[in-house]
């Protein structure tokens, strides 16, 4: 029989594991859909149906790029919000296993994740030269209204994914040789994709409105 404490450092470890594996696949996702975004936008500013973008064995001209971007967005979009919502109950559980290992709750999620991704760097950025360097820590009750701007990232990622594909299915019901099917599941993707970002986009609206960290909107 293995004692108390090791089960608490099993527990403890079991959770971590969690809370990392979800930070992975997080940062994967992102970095695919900001890179997908960025692309989709590039090739709209060069304005030439001559441009191609090579994928593997596939060669899109833009034309086929808004054909397959309102579902490429809702596969990386849904995909990232699966990571988003998952890491709170996941955090929640190491919470306690740390509680219970070692009686206290010392470090901030930033500590404990060790994998990083774009967003969370963006969010530690800071304009004035002359402010002190802020520690990450985890969101309080009484931050200023500049600590909680951070809150905004994800609604403006979240929105300029929608946006894309929207502009994506506008662009596309331009194209002569489109197909009503296609046009059809354009709009069912671009739906879904707004469906789903409703919920992540309202929580992280009322955190930047100064939301108490025992609300719902952090649970």
């Amino acid at each position: 029989m293995i004692t108390d404490t090791e089960k608490a450092k099993l527990r403890f470890e079991l959770a971590n594991a969690n809370v990392q594996s979800i930070g992975r696949a997080q940062g994967l996702y992102v970095t695919a859909l900001l890179t997908y975004i960025c692309l989709v936008w590039g090739l709209f500013f060069v304005g030439s149906n001559e441009v191609s973008v090579h994928l593997g064995w596939v060669d899109l001209k833009v034309d086929g790029v808004w054909r397959i971007t309102p579902f490429v967005l809702l596969v990386l979009t849904l995909a990232y919000i699966g990571t988003v919502t998952a890491v709170v109950p996941a955090f929640t559980q190491l919470r306690e296993a740390e509680k219970e290992l070692f009686g206290s709750q010392d470090q901030s999620f930033f500590g404990f994740d060790t994998h990083k991704n774009i967003v969370d760097y963006i969010a530690l950025l800071q304009i004035w030269p002359s402010g002190k360097t802020r520690k990450p820590t985890d969101d309080g009750d009484t931050k200023s209204f500049s600590r909680r701007l951070h809150h905004l990232i994800l609604p403006g990622l979240f929105l300029w994914s929608a946006f894309t594909s929207y502009w994506a299915v506008h662009e596309l019901s331009k194209l002569e040789s489109f197909h009503r099917a296609a046009l059809i599941f354009g709009w069912g993707c671009f739906a879904l994709q707004a469906a789903y970002s409703l919920r992540p986009l309202g929580r992280f609206l009322w955190r930047f409105f100064g939301a108490k960290r025992s609300s719902d909107v952090y649970n």
